[in-house]
């Protein structure tokens, strides 16, 4: 498990009220739009909001037990899922700065199976690999691919937990779970801006 460096975190979807909601407002209504999808789907686990000390619209989201960061548990299963996402809030929209989600065979961290990475901008100048991609947990004649970065394009959370139900075997709460997920894809892809 992770330590927490912070203690509050938001999600963007607009609210219906008129004018501009504040941007905690606007962050956790995006952070009750996953926790819905998540357990209407494949957990009971809760999603955190997590406010960013260097910007009033930045947040992390995450799940907490206490104050360390925590995976969460997946129903007919002993993996586990890490999700961890950093937005900024602008002009009530949530902006993904950067994703990171970890399927794990267990609590642990060291754990990991899957890793599917986002950044918005190069964390640093001499980042070289595809802004968007995943890595595996395998090896090949030997050598390890833990490293590898494989490129993709953005992945929505909601085709993260598609592919939990219909390859790792991840029980879905819900007969309509595909229902339920494209739903919000098309809300993801409505929302998404470009970068």
């Amino acid at each position: 498990m992770q330590t927490l460096l912070s203690a509050s975190l938001p999600a963007c979807f607009g609210l219906a009220r008129t004018g501009t909601p504040q941007p905690r407002s606007a962050a956790q209504a995006y952070v009750d739009h996953l926790n819905d999808v998540l357990n209407r789907t494949v957990t009971d686990s809760r999603l955190s909001l997590i406010a960013l000390p260097e910007d009033d619209a930045a947040f992390e989201i995450t799940r907490l037990e206490g104050r360390v960061r925590a995976p969460l548990d997946l129903h007919g299963t002993s993996l586990r899922l890490f999700v961890r996402q950093t937005i900024v809030v602008v002009n009530s929209h949530c902006q993904t700065e950067s994703y990171g989600y970890r399927l794990q065979s267990d609590a642990s961290t060291a754990s990991w199976l899957i890793r599917w990475e986002y950044f918005r901008d190069p964390p640093r100048p001499d980042y070289l690999y595809p802004l968007a991609h995943v890595h595996v947990n395998g090896q090949i004649e030997g050598n390890s691919l833990a490293g590898l970065h494989v490129p993709t394009g953005r992945i929505p959370l909601e085709l993260v937990i598609w592919h939990l139900i219909a390859e790792w075997g991840v029980a879905s709460r819900s007969d309509g779970w595909s229902a339920i997920l494209r739903e919000s894809i098309s809300g993801f892809d409505a929302r998404r801006t470009r970068h």
